[in-house]
């Protein structure tokens, strides 16, 4: 596997081309050494954990697939942005900023989340915030807080190597994900619209794509409609009759077919149509009565 580097920033390629429930992670070889979403390749990953003494790992959201390889270090200092460090604190925040601490499948969210992804609750060494510099040495990472997937999630600029790296405003096909209770769709809009004006050579996104060189306006545009065309689905289904939530989610709007593990998928699905509901509510295109939703 050849791997790229930027300076000092190696970019270490997800399994399955970084498809889920693996992701693209960084590796800051400089002064200060630095693992950065370690859910990319457990073999290489164990690698560097050998070989290097790292200073921190560094995530840039809770979510599990970025988290997945912390166990490799397990004592080395955890940075994380400051509104996301109880997720990592308690397993309860956590279930709780998914929006899976209330329902029928909390057996299966535990199998899922510590017996598959082997989360483990530990207290970040240290939190960060919007702005702040990261100091490796000669490489430096600025934080760019985009909430909207998660509530805490950030990008990372290397303003030196002309680095930007996307994290999980992706840029694939499959479009934006803002399924849990803490995701929002118009933050999600607006945290790409900041990362397009932030001057980059290359960017490096946590899936599929990898390494984008030169303007990604054309894929971020792209990338965005996704959300105007699945609340286009969304207000064509509802136009035929009143629809239940159930009903929507049934729909499979977001996945186009039931997938497995239904409790991992619903979640996901159920998620993001109830905030495009919510959303065509506040515009005043949708009205719920007795549960049901209908065009106004």
């Amino acid at each position: 596997m050849e791997l790229r580097k930027f300076g000092c920033i190696t970019v270490i390629p997800g399994r399955q081309e970084s498809r889920y429930p693996y992701c693209t992670s960084l590796f800051i070889d400089d002064e200060r050494k630095a693992v950065i979403d370690p859910g990319s390749d457990e073999e290489l990953l164990r690698d560097i954990a050998s070989r290097s003494r790292i200073d921190a790992v560094i995530c840039t959201h809770y979510h599990e697939d970025h988290t997945a390889f912390n166990r490799l270090f397990d004592d080395v200092p955890l940075w994380v942005h400051e509104a996301e460090e109880m997720c990592y604190r308690f397993y309860s925040t956590l279930l709780h900023c998914y929006g899976v601490d209330d329902g029928p499948f909390t057996g299966e969210w535990r199998d899922f989340l510590v017996g598959e992804f082997h989360y483990r609750e530990r207290s970040p060494a240290r939190t960060f915030r919007d702005g702040e510099v990261l100091d490796f040495g000669r490489t430096k990472a600025r934080v760019i807080h985009t909430p909207g997937h998660t509530f805490g999630h950030c990008a990372l600029h290397f303003p030196d190597e002309g680095v930007l790296f996307l994290a999980d405003l992706d840029l694939t096909p499959f479009g934006p994900w803002y399924g849990d209770r803490v995701s929002d769709i118009d933050a999600t809009i607006a945290s790409v619209e900041r990362l397009l004006k932030i001057p980059a050579d290359v960017y490096i996104t946590s899936h599929e794509a990898g390494i984008i060189e030169g303007d990604i306006t054309g894929p971020a545009e792209r990338y965005l409609a996704v959300i105007d065309q699945r609340e286009k689905k969304l207000l064509e289904f509802l136009e035929e009759e009143p629809r239940t939530l159930d009903e929507i989610v049934n729909r499979r709007i977001i996945y186009g077919k039931e997938r497995l593990p239904l409790f991992f998928f619903d979640m996901g699905e159920r998620g993001m149509m109830a905030k495009h509901l919510v959303r065509l509510i506040r515009e005043g295109s949708v009205r719920e009565r007795d549960g049901r939703f209908s065009l106004r």
